[in-house]
C-alpha cells in the first residue's frame, strides 16, 4: 500500500506550569526593580541639582548686594569732603568721625550693638556701611536762614519723612532727618523740625550750589529666624528695621585689604582686629558659607571654610563657599 494515512496529533495549550509562572514573575520583578532604581536615582539627582542651583542663586544674590554696598561705602558726592566732620542734628544718627568713615567690620561681632531682636549666629562677622544714596538734587535757590525749609525742583531719590538727608556744598555738610517731604507741582519742600532732630538749625544757610543726598547706614549680619534657620540680614538705620536678604547663609567672614605703600594694590589681607591704619584699607574680601534648605546629600561630608573645618553636624545638606573681593572706590585715587 503506497499511500499511508498520516496521523496528525495536535498539542493543546492547557496553561502555565508553576515553574513558568514563577520565572515570569521573577523577570517582571527584576524589570520593575530596575525601573524603580533608575527613577529613584533620577529623582535624587534632580533634587540635588535643584538644591545646588538654589544655593548658587542665593550666593550670587548675597554677594552682589554686599559687593555693591561695599564699593559705594563712604560715597558723599564730593571727594573734598573726605576730611569734613558733618554737623549732625538728626535723631538716632550714625556714628562717624569724617564722611569718608564709611566702613566698619566687627570681627566675630565683637563691639557691635545689635539693634534688632534677631539672634546673631556666634562666630560670624558683621559689617556696617554708610554712604549717600541715589543721584542727589541741587537747591533751587538760596536759603533765607539756617532753619528755613529746603526747596528743590524734584525728588528723584524718593525722599520721605524720617529719612536721613545730607546737605552739602563740598566745604560744609549737615546731616538731618526729614520731618516732612511735600511734593508740589514744581517745588519739593523738605522740613527739618525739632520733632525729628535735636535742633532745627543747620550749620549755615546753604546756597544754590548745595546738594541734597539721601543718606543711610546698612549693617549686614547672619542671624537665625524663629525656626532656627540662618540667613543674611540687612539692617537699615534709615528705617530702623532689619530684613532678610538671603536665606541659607550660615557664616559670614571679612578680610580687609591693606595698602601700606600707597601703590593702590593690596599688600595683604587681615582680620579687622589686626588693622593698624584704617585709612590704608582699600578693599574687602567677602566670604559666605551657604547651605541647602534640606538634607539631600547621599553621605555626610566635612567642609572647610575660612581655614577651619565647618561644623555640619552630619545634616546631609549641600554646602558651598563663596569668596569675592570689592575695592573701596572712594579710597582709591
Amino acid at each position: 500500500m503506497r499511500q499511508r494515512q498520516l496521523k496528525t496529533s495536535f498539542a493543546h495549550q492547557t496553561g502555565l506550569s508553576m515553574v513558568e509562572l514563577l520565572v515570569a514573575m521573577a523577570i517582571q520583578f527584576i524589570l520593575l526593580a530596575a525601573m524603580i532604581y533608575v527613577y529613584g536615582g533620577s529623582k535624587q539627582m534632580f533634587t540635588v541639582n535643584e538644591q545646588m542651583a538654589r544655593v548658587q542663586e542665593n550666593g550670587r544674590h548675597a554677594t552682589d548686594a554686599l559687593l555693591y554696598d561695599i564699593r559705594m561705602s563712604g560715597y558723599v558726592g564730593c571727594r573734598s569732603m573726605e576730611d569734613i566732620t558733618p554737623n549732625i542734628i538728626a535723631n538716632s544718627p550714625p556714628t562717624f568721625v569724617s564722611l569718608s568713615d564709611g566702613l566698619t567690620v566687627f570681627d566675630n561681632g565683637a563691639g557691635w550693638t545689635n539693634p534688632t531682636t534677631l539672634t546673631r549666629v556666634a562666630g560670624t562677622d558683621v559689617i556696617t556701611l554708610q554712604s549717600t544714596r541715589g543721584s542727589g538734587v541741587s537747591l533751587t535757590g538760596n536759603m533765607a536762614a539756617d532753619n528755613a525749609n529746603i526747596q528743590v525742583s524734584s525728588n528723584p531719590d524718593g525722599l520721605a519723612a524720617n529719612d536721613l538727608i545730607l546737605i552739602s556744598d563740598c566745604s560744609s555738610a549737615d546731616l538731618f532727618r526729614a520731618t516732612g517731604v511735600s511734593n508740589g507741582a514744581s517745588t519739593v519742600t523738605i522740613t527739618h523740625a525739632n520733632s525729628s532732630n535735636t535742633d532745627n538749625r543747620l550749620s549755615k544757610a546753604y546756597q544754590a550750589d548745595a546738594q541734597i543726598l539721601s543718606f543711610d547706614s546698612h549693617s549686614y549680619f547672619v542671624a537665625q529666624d524663629a525656626a532656627g534657620e540662618p540667613g543674611l540680614y540687612q539692617y537699615s538705620l534709615n528705617s530702623n528695621s532689619a530684613s532678610l536678604l538671603t536665606e541659607g547663609i550660615e557664616n559670614l567672614q571679612f578680610m580687609l585689604a591693606e595698602d601700606n605703600d600707597g601703590d593702590q594694590q593690596p599688600d595683604g589681607y587681615v582680620d579687622a582686629t589686626a588693622v593698624v591704619n584704617w585709612e590704608a584699607v582699600i578693599g574687602v574680601r567677602v566670604g559666605l558659607l551657604l547651605r541647602s534648605a534640606n538634607g539631600v546629600a547621599t553621605e555626610a561630608r566635612s567642609f572647610s571654610f575660612d581655614g577651619a573645618e565647618a561644623n555640619t553636624g552630619n545634616d546631609m545638606r549641600l554646602r558651598k563657599a563663596f569668596w569675592s573681593y570689592a575695592a573701596l572706590r572712594n579710597r582709591i585715587n
